[in-house]
């Protein structure tokens, strides 16, 4: 961004700090804004009942907020909640659309931002549709290497659509068969 935007959004957006557990955006919120995370990791969910459904997660670098209903006022149960120490920076929804207005590089970012948002979308959508849990998991590896050994085992479950159990049975499977393929290399080496 070129520095008059930067010493712009530094005077009118604000950094905030949440910690492990706390929700950056509920359905408590009246405040539309957009956040974006500086650092840590989010996860964003919506309720059924008292099951708490994980519709997707993002880590540092990320644009995160309010997507849905954002040109109506109807009322979305979502949350967005820290899973880890997060830093943020929260801009307004006037403030951007401000910003949008008046700054081609910005609309520019957003777009480019628009774009890995709907890819993961589709990505995350595609994972569900896929029959076993191995096979979502293993996709879930290999698309978000990153959030594997991060995110605490439950959200990556309820991510998948999976119970945390079969998602354990799938890993230990899943070790087993690469355990035994390594060894079959080491023997057919020696």
């Amino acid at each position: 961004m070129k520095p008059h935007l930067l010493a712009y959004l530094a005077d009118k957006a604000t950094t905030s700090f949440f910690n492990k557990g706390r929700f950056l955006i509920s359905p408590l919120d009246k405040e539309d804004c957009l956040y974006f995370l500086s650092s840590g990791a989010v996860r964003g969910f919506t309720k059924i009942g008292q099951k708490k459904i994980t519709t997707w997660i993002a880590v540092e670098n990320n644009l995160i907020g309010r997507l849905r209903a954002r040109e109506t006022d109807d009322e979305v149960e979502e949350y967005i909640e820290a899973i880890e120490q997060c830093e943020v920076v929260k801009v307004s929804r006037p403030l951007l659309d401000v910003l949008y207005l008046n700054n081609f590089e910005l609309n520019y970012i957003s777009r480019v931002l628009g774009q890995n948002l709907y890819a993961a979308t589709e990505e995350r959508a595609f994972i569900c549709r896929l029959p076993t849990a191995e096979e979502k998991y293993k996709r879930f590896v290999m698309v978000y290497p990153d959030l594997n050994g991060r995110v605490p085992l439950k959200y990556i479950a309820f991510f998948l659509g999976l119970s945390v159990e079969t998602l354990s049975r799938v890993r230990t499977k899943i070790a087993i068969k690469d355990n035994i393929l390594k060894v079959r290399m080491i023997h057919e080496k020696s």
